[in-house]
């Protein structure tokens, strides 16, 4: 049975998420600004690639047991808990951050925030219905989204200002005081009793069973092309978004004056950051118009051939107005191919098969970003421009391969038509 609609609740889970993912945004600005801007000087890719692997591969296989503490621990606490621990460690920072040596501290420090951070993620999920109309699911849902990005953008961008005018220990505090408002927020929140929570099966065994689960389901998800091919999708376009934010980092330093001061790298990275954040803005606003015009399939095509265009066509521009539009229309692009494969694999899978598969899409999300900074490496010395346009070359090419695929998985058809993929066993 459904629980009646809170309009106080939602607004204080709404107001609790727009502090805590400000404050995501702002930290891990603070720290990218010290792990991989401060590093320009000293092989800059290298230190990207070691930042994405050291903190999204163990975010990533840690990701998807977020949800056994979430059906065993009070919500309400959790809410709370994950905000004050991630405040404590950022605002003791300058305490404990010199007993560790070199980096350690900055790896351990942003590691803290993605992966409470993601608990928390997964605790907000489980709460937000519990606070709204069943009919209003769909909105409610698109609300949260919505102030999580703007929020994250917002945080990020001032984080990059912050950092650059105060200094990191003064950022990473401004953060932490912006993770006490979001506890306060879930402090003040009251959710319906929950039956039986810390009972049942134990917490390894029940993590066991979710890694045996995740195993079996991804396997079978693998096999039915109409899963496959989003999944291909939604990998390939987060490693072209990530390839070009990184790559356009590193454009303005060598191109445009001003750049190899610390403003200036600190510049670079909030211009690459503001125009991908925008570009994904413009995509909320259109996927709506888009999406009620055209299948879902055709939808990824569309933001794979955006992205690939306007990488083409602006890439070889030397003007900075022409890398922020790129990175911009990169980030438009990525954003419509993710909404895409969301709302597609949500519409071909069973309800059962919806937790495995996008714990394989989280995954490969995030690996995405990894494979990104390998690619980047591994063509370090070669000309920048160069690298830009072949990127969109490779686009405009994957969105060909991917539309005879889809064709050939007869994916333009009748989705009504279109049987379930229902888990086997």
């Amino acid at each position: 049975m459904r629980n009646d609609p809170q309009p106080q609740g939602l607004a204080l889970l709404l107001g609790s998420q727009s502090c805590s993912q400000a404050a995501d945004g702002l930290a891990q600005a603070a720290f990218a600004s010290v792990l991989v801007l401060d590093a320009l000087d000293r092989g800059v890719p290298t230190r990207i690639l070691g930042l994405l692997a050291l903190t999204l591969i163990p975010y990533s296989l840690i990701g998807p047991f977020a949800g056994v503490f979430v059906d065993r621990l009070e919500r309400r606490r959790l809410l709370l808990w994950t905000n004050v621990v991630r405040a404590a460690v950022l605002l003791a920072f300058p305490l404990w951050s010199n007993l560790l040596p070199g980096d350690v501290s900055l790896y351990a420090g942003i590691l803290t925030v993605l992966g409470l951070g993601r608990l928390w993620l997964t605790t907000k999920s489980a709460v937000l219905p519990l606070l709204i109309p069943e009919d209003g699911l769909l909105r409610g849902n698109a609300l949260s989204s919505g102030c999580g990005m703007i929020s994250a953008l917002i945080g990020g961008a001032g984080g990059i200002a912050l950092t650059g005018w105060m200094g990191v220990d003064r950022a990473l505090a401004a953060a932490g005081f912006l993770y006490l408002a979001a506890a306060g927020g879930s402090w003040l929140l009251h959710l319906p009793p929950r039956p039986h929570v810390g009972v049942g099966e134990p917490l390894l065994e029940a993590a066991a069973e979710i890694a045996a689960q995740l195993k079996g389901g991804a396997s079978q998800v693998w096999t039915h092309m109409r899963a496959r091919l989003p999944l291909v999708a939604i990998f390939m376009s987060r490693t072209v978004a990530m390839f070009i934010a990184i790559v356009a980092i590193l454009v303005i330093k060598s191109e445009f004056p001003g750049a190899d001061d610390r403003a200036g790298r600190l510049s670079a990275g909030a211009l690459s950051l503001g125009a991908a954040g925008v570009g994904a803005f413009l995509g909320t606003l259109t996927a709506g118009f888009l999406g009620r015009r055209m299948s879902k399939p055709a939808l990824m095509l569309v933001g794979f051939g955006v992205s690939g265009a306007g990488i083409v066509v602006l890439g070889g521009v030397p003007s900075l107005v022409a890398v922020a539009f790129f990175t911009g229309i990169a980030g438009y692009g990525s954003f419509i191919i993710k909404v895409a494969v969301d709302a597609q694999l949500q519409q071909v899978l069973a309800n059962d098969f919806h937790g495995r598969a996008f714990s394989l899409y989280d995954i490969l999300y995030n690996l995405a970003s990894v494979l990104a900074g390998i690619i980047v490496v591994a063509f370090e010395g070669a000309p920048l421009r160069t690298l830009v346009l072949l990127a969109g070359l490779a686009t405009l090419l994957l969105t060909v391969a991917l539309g005879i695929a889809m064709q050939r998985a007869g994916m333009f058809g009748d989705p009504a038509h279109a049987p379930l993929i229902e888990p086997q066993g």
